[in-house]
Parts: structure tokens; C-alpha cells; sequence
């Protein structure tokens, strides 16, 4: 257990480099000569690659993790099978993107074109796979692997997509280097199949990581859809301007979903192991409270401040973005709920898919309704009620199906006090400031 905890620290701290990386060169961005339209266009880049391949690509992660913990008792080498039905699905999300570039720009974009589409397309088939060689550090528990390989490229991806701007070129060399950096990472993919003599191929494996990541695949499209319908929301009803104002909002706190993410998936091989089931609910419990006493104080700190420094940090064009950002702060309540967690280390995976699916429905018509009233403010809202809603349906669930407290899981006393606390912070902000 206690390797299970290093390497827990090591994956979070990875995930905590990845986006620390994506806010300073948005910050970097701000403070050039770059204009919002320009960083528009780099965000509807990312924001389509994500659209394209996020779902299938976690879902596939998700199966992937308790079935390898299995895997590496039996002495079998299946990471290869695995990275080839990846860059299989990587492959035909750049063909549906390429035959569906009308429905993207005239439906979805609002008339507008998909920026550097060659590119983009290149960003999917080398940048999706290449999210494995941190999943290979994690399984194979090599956490000064993981620690190293953050470091390194999250460094050159921040150079290759800084420097540009820093001299003076356009939006279209930055894309260039981003993509750049997804080919250096797939490289690194690449020869460590080589050395570690991973290249072994099981026709049995892919059968069952596709059986057990089908649901997990469309669960996580009901429920991640989310974030990018939100979006498309904005696109479809306002200018580039604006989805720029609520993309640089809607980022969460910087460590709530890394940090929890970080942890569901570290724990997933140690709940595979159905025989420490009660063991890895104290283990997942701890691990929890330690992160409350983290992750609530530094979200009641930034609720307070978010609304003065955004515009100082950014620039006065996206002050309205610390209002879409406090709201996205209130999903560290949500976060810190996961049933999900038992349920996909255990391999039960079809309930979360009706979870989702109700999540997506009630996320998608709160949108639709709250943004008459409050505008992109009320996409972020209808976002928070909806996510939570998932949360507390899967507590249920757990409890009925599997006879398991939440108790068992959560520090329930201090979880409630903490998730009030940061409530009453947020109604006081957004009416003072």
C-alpha cells in the first residue's frame, strides 16, 4: 500500500505539472500582443481536439487500469495491445473530423472555420496516444519515471508554444509547436516500447478492455460531453470573444479535478483486488480527508480574490471570467465524492452509464435555461447542480448495490462543514464584488 501511495503523489503531481503548464502559457498569452480573437482560435483547437477524442480516450484509460493491474501479477505484457487500439480510435476521430468539418464549422462554431485543420488533424493521431507513457509509469509503479517525464515535457511543450509568441509571430506557429510537442511526447511513447521490449500484441486482452471500456466509453461521453456542449453552447450564441471570457473561466480549481482524478485512477489496480476491498475504502477515505484539508481552504481563498486579480493577471477583457471561474470552483464539492472509484476498480461499469446519462440530460436543459437568465454565468451553474447530481446518484447506487456506506468512503461530518463554508463564500463574493 504504501507504493501504491508514492506513486499516488507522483501521478498527482504529474497531473498538477500538465495544468500548471496550460495556465501559464494562458497567462503568457494575455500579456503579448496576441488578441482575443487570435486566442480564441488557439483554445477552439484544443477545445475540438478534446471534443473528438475525450471520451473514448478516458474511457479506454479507465478500463485500462484495473485490467493491467491484473495483467502485471500474471507476468503478461498487454500495454502494446492497448496503445494499438488507441491509435486505432485516434485515427478515426481524425477522419470523423475531417468528413464532419462542415457540421463543426457551420452548426457547432457558428459559420466559423476550424482553425489549421491539417494540424488539428496530426494533433489527434500523435498527441491522443501519446497520453499513454504516463498511464505506463503509473501501472508499472516507476514514480521517479513519472516525476522525470512531467518535468521534461511540460517544459518543452511550454517553450514550444511560448516562444512564438514571445517573438512576435502569429497564432498559427504556436499551434505548430504544440502539435510539435504532442510528436516528442508519442516519440517518447514510441522507444519506450522499444526498450522495455513492450511490443507484444493479445487479441483475448483487446476483447476485454473493449468489453469492460464500451460502457465506460459512453459513459464518459454522456457526462464529459458536458464541458464541450457548455462550450458549444457559447459558440453557438456568442463570438469568439466570449468563449475566450468563458474558457479562460471555466478551468476549475487548478488542483481539485487533477488531484482527484490523480488519486481515482492510482487506486483503480488496488480496488481491482477484490479481496482488500475494505483495506482500499480506508485507504481511498484517508486519501480523501487528506485532500479536503487541502482543497477546500485554497478554493475559499480564491473565491475571495479570483474577482481582483484576474483582471490583473490576465487583463481587463476577461474580468467576467472570474465569475464562470468561482462557479467552476464550487465542483470541488462534487470532486471529492467518488463512488466512481469503487465502481470502475471493481470492473462495474454500467451503472455509470445510466449516472451519466442522466447528469448529461439535466446539464444540457439546466444550460439552455440558466443562460437566458444569467447568460454564460448560468452554463457554468447549470454545469455545478448537474455534476453534483451525478455524484450523489452513484453514492446511492454504491450504497444500494454494493451495501457500501458512504461513510465507509467519505468523512461525511467534515465534507459537509467544509462544502458549506465554501457556499456561504461564494453567495458573499458574488454579492459584494
Amino acid at each position: 500500500m504504501k507504493k501504491y501511495l508514492n506513486t499516488i503523489s507522483a501521478f498527482q503531481f504529474f497531473q498538477l505539472l500538465r495544468y500548471s503548464t496550460l495556465i501559464l502559457i494562458g497567462i503568457v498569452f494575455t500579456k503579448t500582443t496576441l488578441t482575443q480573437t487570435a486566442i480564441g482560435e488557439y483554445e477552439t483547437f484544443v477545445f475540438i481536439a478534446g471534443a473528438v477524442s475525450f471520451f473514448w480516450l478516458n474511457g479506454l484509460l479507465k478500463a485500462l487500469l484495473p485490467l493491467s493491474s491484473e495483467t502485471e501479477n500474471t507476468g503478461q505484457k498487454t500495454f502494446f495491445s492497448a496503445f494499438v487500439v488507441i491509435q486505432i480510435f485516434s485515427v478515426l476521430a481524425a477522419l470523423l473530423l475531417y468528413f464532419l468539418q462542415p457540421f463543426f464549422s457551420g452548426f457547432l462554431l457558428n459559420d466559423k472555420a476550424i482553425p489549421e485543420i491539417n494540424l488539428l488533424l496530426l494533433f489527434v493521431v500523435v498527441g491522443v496516444p501519446a497520453n499513454l507513457v504516463e498511464y505506463y509509469y503509473l501501472i508499472k509503479k516507476q514514480n521517479k519515471a513519472i516525476l522525470i517525464y512531467g518535468l521534461l515535457s511540460f517544459f518543452l511543450q511550454f517553450v514550444l508554444v511560448v516562444l512564438p509568441v514571445l517573438f512576435g509571430y502569429g497564432i498559427q506557429l504556436v499551434l505548430k509547436g504544440l502539435v510539435l510537442s504532442s510528436l516528442l511526447k508519442y516519440v517518447w511513447l514510441c522507444i519506450v516500447f522499444i526498450t522495455k521490449r513492450e511490443i507484444s500484441f493479445s487479441k483475448d486482452f483487446v476483447k476485454e478492455h473493449l468489453n469492460l471500456g464500451g460502457p465506460l466509453i459512453a459513459a464518459t461521453l454522456l457526462s464529459g460531453s458536458a464541458q464541450f456542449v457548455d462550450g458549444f453552447i457559447v459558440t453557438s450564441k456568442f463570438d469568439e470573444e466570449t468563449f475566450a471570457v468563458f474558457r479562460y473561466g471555466a478551468r476549475e480549481l487548478p488542483l481539485a479535478m487533477l488531484l482527484a482524478n490523480a488519486l481515482s485512477s492510482a487506486m483503480l489496480p488496488a480496488f481491482a483486488n477484490k479481496e482488500n476491498l475494505h483495506e482500499n475504502l480506508r485507504q481511498l477515505k484517508k486519501s480523501v480527508s487528506k485532500l479536503m484539508q487541502i482543497l477546500f481552504p485554497i478554493t475559499a481563498v480564491l473565491l475571495i480574490v479570483s474577482k481582483p486579480v484576474f483582471p490583473v493577471l490576465f487583463n481587463p477583457d476577461f474580468t467576467e471570467s472570474a465569475t464562470i471561474f468561482n462557479i467552476y470552483l464550487l465542483l470541488v464539492i462534487s470532486r471529492l465524492l467518488m463512488p466512481q472509484t469503487i465502481l470502475n476498480g471493481l470492473k462495474i461499469s454500467k451503472p455509470i452509464l445510466s449516472a451519466s446519462f442522466l447528469e448529461l440530460v439535466l446539464n444540457v436543459v439546466l444550460s439552455l435555461v440558466f443562460v437566458q437568465f444569467w447568460g454564460i454565468a448560468g452554463i457554468a451553474m447549470a454545469t455545478f447542480v448537474a455534476y453534483l447530481f451525478e455524484k450523489i446518484y452513484l453514492v446511492v447506487l454504491v450504497r444500494r448495490k454494493l451495501n457500501i456506506q458512504l461513510s465507509e468512503y467519505l468523512s461525511i461530518r467534515n465534507y459537509t462543514l467544509y462544502s458549506f463554508g465554501i457556499i456561504v463564500i461564494f453567495i458573499f463574493t458574488e454579492l459584494i464584488f
